[in-house]
């Protein structure tokens, strides 16, 4: 079920960890109430954990590594956002992993001529959630209201997202770090109803135009969004099914986001069922 040598290293770790707690406690009525760790139901609880993983545990490097000698297909989803990247993100408000697609390979062991595909996922305005420089952040009820009608709010904290224009600058830069061949736009349906929309397409930074992503956070933090404004639509699409059935002025939206990206959108969502997904 588990490795010779689990119960001791346990038993090894638990003794340490019993040492260390209580000269972490701030006083000594603290430190009486702190409880210790007891090995030997460590050992049982995971032993069972051990029991029921088994089945699922293998070298998976050397699994990955014989289905794509077999030609077969393989599925590799991303999670964070590629500005959380600890190398290439915006440090220190980052995670603690390559989360962009520069991740991939070190992730799976996968070499990176393996990797034919690479789809981006976006949204149709930009978000952010918790600190850090945010350049088309909109503070107002203007983002308020992209806030409510994309329903940015933590899934468990309910803790509000910060919302704001698309930033065409940031979103560069993350497809060709993470070397998309294209890019999936989520969310389209939110901006039904604005008169105007406005796409950051540089920055300017210290009176200087810029339209390259800064590589140091205090810079970003002083760059002011230059904006592109272009018109947008009255009209729900929350219903559409067909990319042609989209009003005009929401698929100038999409091309235009093409255009200064660089990359083609695939896929355009107008709200969050399957059905709601459509592919180009």
């Amino acid at each position: 079920m588990y490795r010779a040598d689990f119960p001791e290293k346990i038993r090894k770790i638990v003794e340490l960890k019993n040492r260390a707690l209580p000269g972490m406690a701030r006083d000594d009525e603290v430190k009486a109430t702190v409880k210790q760790f007891d090995a030997e139901e460590i050992i049982a609880q995971y032993s069972d954990y051990a029991a029921r993983l088994k089945p699922f545990v293998t070298d998976v490097v050397d699994y990955l590594l014989d289905a794509v000698d077999a030609d077969k297909k393989i599925l590799l989803e991303g999670a964070q956002g590629a500005l959380l990247d600890v190398d290439y993100g915006t440090f220190p408000y980052v995670t603690s992993s390559n989360s962009s697609g520069v991740g991939v390979t070190a992730g799976s062991g996968l070499p990176a001529t393996f990797i034919k595909r690479v789809v981006g996922i976006i949204k149709a305005y930009s978000t952010r959630v918790g600190g850090g420089p945010f350049p088309t952040e909109l503070d107002d009820e203007v983002g308020q209201r992209i806030r409510d009608r994309g329903n940015e709010y933590g899934t468990v904290t309910k803790r509000p997202r910060r919302c704001g224009w698309f930033d065409a600058v940031a979103v560069r830069y993350t497809s060709r770090l993470s070397g998309a061949t294209e890019l999936s736009l989520m969310l389209l349906d939110v901006l039904s109803g604005f008169e105007t929309i406005n796409i950051c397409v540089a920055y300017e930074l210290d009176g200087k135009r810029v339209e390259s992503f800064p590589s140091d956070v205090d810079d970003l933090a002083r760059a002011k969004p230059i904006y592109e404004t272009v018109p947008g639509w009255a009209e729900e699409i929350d219903h559409i099914e067909k990319y042609d059935d989209l009003p005009e002025n929401a698929k100038k939206y999409v091309a235009r986001l093409e255009e200064i990206i660089g990359r083609p959108i695939s896929i355009v969502s107008v709200g969050p069922g399957r059905e709601q997904t459509i592919v180009r």
